[in-house]
């Protein structure tokens, strides 16, 4: 018979006693290895969940509310938007100090056109609250106003617009947001996801004020004009920090255009790399081959794919008619495409396929 009495350790819990040697025992590798924490709460894609902090920042004019909002729609309907899969219904407060009432209004007839007018997405206009609704955030009073809003509504998210509408005090200096960051990490405690606009300033390539905020953030977005112009012009997309950002997930944070067309933001394609590297023709007609059949799944009756789940088949041949009638694929005088575009088109596909973004058979294709 085993008698441990005589050893102090097999005498006591093994945990305890390394506890006991080392308090920090807890903030070791190993053990780190074998903490529970909850899984991440995906609410749009691989790009944002319950605990991402984004700033999302562009020009004046260049479309941030509108994107932004049609955005929180998508996330409180649980539906895709651009290139980035929906996940489930989700609690929206979208908190706007920025717009007059009538047009913050003309923005969620198009989101409830758009997503439906059952979603949760609260809108928080400041000409249509009390007038001791909503201070500035980086006051007590605002924060206290805040977190009674939170505490009623419950978001999973909350949209700021703007960081210079929303807070007072110099922008370009770090005291004004300074008391953000307690605030900042309080939402993520909550595991409540956080979206804030910015503007830029004479240099419309970075966000307007302190660096630092940035610091704070896990995701940071630049939307910047594209080459077009007009009332359907594209808008670009660069991430500028991505902190989600894997081998995996690399294509839902690449650079990309988009544009607002039909009441709906509709990804144009990839956009080429900035500081003199041009992505490649196959990589800008994997984005084409992704867009469109995004596209022309919408109205794509259902059918079983491999695994027995429902799935939108669409057919490779009206996917390359699109992508060649966009521009990305090479004709000859015939309107014929020619050979070299069609090997891009071939390798473009295969590299989709490869990497699990599509599954191709019997010329049809469909996402993986």
């Amino acid at each position: 018979m085993n008698d441990n009495r005589s050893d102090p350790v097999a005498a006591v819990d093994f945990a305890a006693y390394k506890a006991q040697r080392d308090p920090r025992h807890d903030l070791l590798v190993d053990a780190w290895l074998t903490r529970q924490l909850p899984e991440r709460d995906y609410l749009l894609g691989n790009t944002i969940c319950s605990t991402s902090r984004w700033l999302i920042f562009g020009d004046t004019g260049i479309g941030k509310t509108l994107f932004a909002m049609s955005m929180a729609g998508a996330i409180a309907a649980g539906e895709p938007f651009l290139n980035w899969g929906g996940r489930h219904p989700a609690r929206v407060m979208y908190i706007d100090g920025e717009l007059p009432a009538e047009t913050f209004k003309d923005r969620m007839i198009l989101v409830a056109d758009t997503y439906g007018p059952e979603i949760a997405l609260y809108g928080y206009s400041r000409e249509v609250l009390r007038p001791d609704d909503m201070p500035p955030l980086n006051t007590e009073a605002g924060q206290k106003w805040l977190f009674r809003e939170i505490d009623l509504v419950k978001p999973d998210i909350i949209f700021f617009d703007s960081i210079m509408c929303l807070l007072v005090g110099s922008m370009s200096e770090e005291e004004a947001w300074a008391p953000m960051k307690p605030m900042v990490r309080a939402l993520s405690a909550r595991r409540i996801a956080q979206i804030w606009l910015n503007h830029t300033g004479h240099n419309a390539d970075r966000s307007f004020g302190t660096k630092t905020r940035e610091w704070e953030m896990d995701t940071v977005l630049g939307l910047s004009k594209g080459e077009d112009d007009g009332p359907d012009a594209t808008v670009r997309l660069d991430f500028r920090k991505a902190r989600l950002r894997t081998p995996d997930t690399a294509d839902q944070f690449a650079p990309c255009m988009v544009r607002f067309a039909e009441g709906r933001w509709r990804h144009d394609g990839a956009a080429a790399k900035r500081a003199g590297h041009p992505q490649s023709e196959v990589d800008m007609i994997k984005g084409a081959i992704l867009d469109v059949y995004d596209r022309l799944a919408e109205g794509a009756q259902q059918s079983v794919g491999f695994d027995g789940k429902p799935t939108h088949k669409v057919s490779v041949d009206k996917i390359r008619d699109e992508v060649k009638s966009r521009g990305f694929l090479d004709q000859d005088d015939h309107g014929h495409i020619t050979a070299t575009s069609r090997s891009h088109f071939r390798h473009a596909k295969t590299k989709l396929i490869t990497a699990k973004k599509l599954i191709e058979s019997e010329g049809m294709v469909w996402r993986a």
